[in-house]
């Protein structure tokens, strides 16, 4: 069974926690809602929606009498039930209702486009007791629904009825919970995100071609300028450096030149202190021009695709990565998972390739660009009655996928996390550690280098332990994933570690929701888009970025500068 586990537990998860105890802070309780619990909920056998006093005691003390929390979700591909198993009944409802007398019932799930759903509920005021807004859903959701008196005030909750280990985030990032906080008062909890170390892109290189060029150093852009060539002369590459239409892998290259772009197509910016106090959009930095410069001259050179703009991100763009027509890809952590197993399974195991720092023109590694990461913010309707019911039911979930201290065996991982079930409550009742992947890297390399597997506490550990081994022990394609991530000292994270360590980290300075007035702006990504690949094809100089940029500002970009300086300037 240990052997299944390993094997099957998805490589996706990214599970630890941080060493912590879990205690509960043991102030007096709040009273409960004046609002009514809605008529017209489902029913659960010997569940009730009407308030129910707090048990007395930590966050694990179970309700004398069953209550019930009604919920919904997205419907992910990695929810895996056995049996006749279903959202409503599963390990981990089982778990809830057994550990602390809840029955979670899940009003609906929908495994597309989960805002739209949200939205129509919300416009029928049909709303569950607990539901998530995702980062993907508008900016403005959680203030519209905060201001219409449609969010219950949860602090009171928080403080009293959540473990302390919920509570600690707080202490690794402070500021993403002030973004649900309306004068000093908590509508929503954080679901945060696995670790910064997450956000840093590398230079991802062909390893055959690599080693058959002699392995030169990588340290400068001009290195990397150089070796694009010799795939392309040596190797047949049709082009140098991975590139797609929406211009996301060619800007995270940004760095190399001291500027750091936002995920431009989806209109997000990075923000920075233009060193007057003003915060700007990277595009309107200096630094941006040198950027568009060379990509340029990349572009004349043929080190980019001529048809570039045609090559979508997980279209044409990932094919020719598959196929090997280009042998370096900037791109994310996760390179190893996709397009890492299709490139081992096409081009064979020694064509995988390995990360490396983003380098500057003079040498050395750029800074690790952070964008803000949280995933979304969990709510509960004003109108729900046990809000501390919600408090203990994400506590137990913490303490099962990242306490040290929760003692789970085999079979227990086994029938928690296989398959990815720990996904099926993840959206609704999953806080996530933000230092989880970090602490999850130095345990796994560390069992790695020694063989010792006694620290590795958490199914995702254990999985991407075990997985690392089987790529270098047997070279399977569907284990390269954690290898590549942080199974080796060329690892993702191991370069992401060496910058966090030694604070070479650039985070945006709008950390946190999109401003209210960002509505006003409109779309102001299409156009950047669209005037970078003019410049870049050379149909336009790069000496028009100024009246580019002044067009952008007047098409909605001072609106949305304006605004980050009203809510995140100092």
């Amino acid at each position: 069974m240990k052997k299944r586990l390993f094997a099957l537990v998805l490589a996706s998860v990214m599970l630890l926690g941080v060493i912590a105890a879990c205690a509960n802070d043991n102030a007096a309780t709040p009273a409960a809602p004046a609002a009514p619990a809605d008529p017209a909920a489902p029913a659960a056998t010997g569940a009730t929606r009407e308030f129910v006093p707090i048990p007395a005691g930590d966050w694990d003390a179970p309700y004398d009498q069953t209550v019930l929390v009604t919920a919904v979700a997205p419907h992910g591909a990695n929810w895996n039930f056995r049996d006749n198993d279903d959202v409503n009944d599963n390990p981990w409802t089982r778990l809830v209702k057994d550990r602390l007398n809840i029955e979670i019932h899940f009003d609906w799930t929908v495994p597309d486009d989960y805002p739209t759903r949200l939205n129509m509920a919300i416009a029928a005021r049909e709303l569950p007791d607990v539901f998530e807004i995702p980062n993907t859903a508008d900016p403005r959701l959680f203030a519209q629904l905060q201001e219409q008196g449609m969010l219950l005030d949860m602090t009171d909750y928080y403080n009293n009825n959540a473990s302390q280990r919920i509570r600690d985030h707080e202490k690794i990032d402070p500021d993403t919970i002030q973004g649900y906080t309306v004068d000093g008062r908590l509508f929503a909890v954080p679901r945060y995100y696995y670790g910064q170390i997450d956000s840093p892109w590398y230079m991802w290189v062909r390893d055959d071609w690599y080693t058959a060029e002699g392995r030169p150093a990588l340290n400068t852009v001009a290195d990397f300028e150089n070796l694009a060539k010799a795939f392309m002369a040596n190797h047949g590459a049709s082009y140098g450096i991975a590139t797609d239409n929406d211009l996301r892998w060619l800007f995270r290259t940004g760095p190399m030149f001291g500027v750091y772009v936002g995920t431009i197509a989806e209109n997000s910016y990075f923000w920075r202190d233009d060193g007057t106090g003003r915060l700007k959009p990277d595009i309107a930095f200096p630094e941006f021009k040198t950027a568009l410069e060379y990509w340029a001259r990349w572009y004349d050179e043929g080190i980019l695709s001529p048809e570039f703009m045609a090559l979508d991100e997980w279209g044409r763009a990932m094919e020719d990565v598959y196929n090997g027509r280009v042998g370096i890809q900037p791109f994310w952590q996760w390179w190893g998972w996709a397009p890492g197993t299709t490139v081992a399974q096409d081009q064979g195991t020694d064509a995988v390739y390995y990360p490396y720092h983003i380098p500057l023109v003079d040498g050395g590694p750029a800074r690790g660009q952070v964008p803000f990461p949280n995933i979304g913010g969990i709510v509960n309707n004003a109108n729900f009655q046990n809000p501390a019911a919600f408090m203990k039911i994400i506590s137990l979930y913490d303490w099962m996928v990242f306490s040290p201290d929760a003692g789970l065996t085999a079979d227990d991982l086994f029938n928690y996390m296989d398959e990815g079930r720990e996904h099926a409550m993840s959206s609704a009742f999953q806080v996530i550690d933000p230092n989880a992947d970090y602490l999850q890297y130095r345990h796994v390399l560390h069992a790695l280098d020694t063989g010792d597997e006694s620290d590795l506490f958490t199914a995702g550990m254990l999985s991407k332990y075990h997985d690392s081994l089987r790529w270098i022990n047997e070279k399977d394609p569907f284990a390269l994933g954690p290898y590549m991530q942080m199974g080796s000292d060329r690892s993702s994270y191991a370069r992401s570690a060496y910058l966090f360590d030694r604070d070479l980290i650039e985070r945006t300075a709008m950390w946190g929701m999109a401003p209210a007035e960002f509505d006003q702006a409109g779309n102001t990504g299409d156009m950047i888009i669209e005037e970078v690949t003019q410049i870049i094809m050379g149909n336009r100089p790069v000496s028009d970025w100024d009246d580019i940029l002044a067009e952008w500002y007047s098409r909605g970009g001072q609106i949305k500068e304006d605004a980050v300086n009203l809510h995140y300037g100092r």
